[in-house]
């Protein structure tokens, strides 16, 4: 179509100013429509990749939902203790860190429960550790 401009402005009279202002309007209708043309192949190759991803996503949902239902745990806070019962605790209710939720320990000195995450985390019970353990056992 451009062409077809192009051709019909050299037969018609004008000044030689008009012709080459509306000569550039065709080159730059021209380059507007080359890259219309690339955007809408580039728009169809990301609709594309999108329903793939999208594809992908539910199936990823799909084979996630029974994993979080194996490794589900209930939880409980005693205290300033949070007690865990579930797969890895072999359905028996553990004390856990509330901070970090890593399994806590129960040193003899202090008397107190501490997280045996000793690098970052650093928490320690304010509650003994025979009523932590007291409480462990009700729980049961």
């Amino acid at each position: 179509m451009v062409e077809v401009a192009r051709d019909a402005l050299k037969d018609i009279p004008i000044s030689e100013v008009l012709r080459e202002r509306v000569s550039l309007a065709l080159d730059r209708l021209a380059e507007a429509e080359r890259q219309i043309a690339t955007l809408q192949a580039e728009k169809g190759g990301l609709q594309a990749q999108l329903e793939r991803e999208r594809i992908d996503h539910e199936q990823t949902k799909k084979e996630l939902q029974p994993l979080q239902e194996l490794l589900r745990e209930e939880i409980r806070l005693v205290c300033d203790v949070e007690f865990r019962k579930g797969v890895r605790t072999s359905g028996k209710w553990m004390p856990f860190c509330p901070k970090c939720h890593l399994p806590l320990a129960f040193p003899q000195d202090p008397v107190r429960p501490t997280c045996c995450n000793d690098y970052d985390c650093g928490w320690v019970s304010d509650t003994p550790s025979h009523s932590v353990q007291r409480e462990n056992h009700a729980l049961a």
